[in-house]
């Protein structure tokens, strides 16, 4: 029942926000998302399917995620090293090639040891989401005048408190962490795929 609530109020605020901007946009645009709405549906539901399972089998999801960082990685260190070769200045080809070599270190040590790397990456969330919902907090109560600030404490609070439940679980948690991310933001992309191509479907251009 609460998912089916949630899925109506974000269909009826899609739809608002198009009537709203309906005047403003270009009629041939919005004509060409209608006509490629099946495809946006197709892809929420595809996103909604793959996070489904990032979060079911969140171990697996969490080497995949912390695997294909590592070839991004390395990836990113190989271009370097082509821009190093490229560098007329001594240097800047030493700048380059030095970056090269520890891009790709990291990227294939984090593609071999993907477990421990995750466990790591995780340490480093839990630490950032901590520090950053100790900033929202002191941020809200420090301006007066801040629009929403009730809303900027909640966010902090509830970051914070994630941060302190990532950390106290871990090293445990940097199994299973990053794969319910990934999976969790996978899902809300897909809804907002899906609701937006069920809106522009309704939403008749004149």
């Amino acid at each position: 029942m609460i998912m089916v609530s949630l899925t109506k109020n974000i269909s009826l605020l899609l739809q608002e926000r198009i009537e709203m901007k309906h005047t403003k946009m270009d009629a041939a645009a919005l004509s060409q998302l209608q006509k490629y709405h099946s495809w946006y549906f197709m892809l929420g539901i595809s996103l909604i399917f793959l996070g489904t399972l990032a979060v079911i089998f969140s171990f697996t999801s969490t080497l995949i995620s912390v695997i294909y960082l590592g070839i991004f990685i390395t990836i990113f260190g190989i271009f370097e090293g082509a821009k190093a070769l490229s560098s007329k200045h001594l240097g800047s080809f030493f700048l380059h090639t030095a970056l090269s070599v520890l891009y790709i270190i990291g990227g294939l040590y984090i593609v071999l040891r993907p477990a421990s790397s995750a466990v790591s990456l995780t340490l480093f969330l839990a630490f950032f989401f901590i520090l950053s919902g100790v900033l929202r907090i002191f941020f809200s109560q420090s301006q007066k005048n801040l629009p929403h600030k009730n809303w900027l404490l909640i966010n902090g609070i509830l970051t914070f408190i994630l941060g302190i439940l990532v950390w106290y679980q871990w090293p445990y948690s940097g199994l299973w962490v990053i794969g319910t991310f990934v999976g969790i933001d996978a899902l809300i992309t897909g809804w907002t795929w899906v609701m937006l191509s069920l809106s522009i479907k309704k939403f008749n251009i004149r």
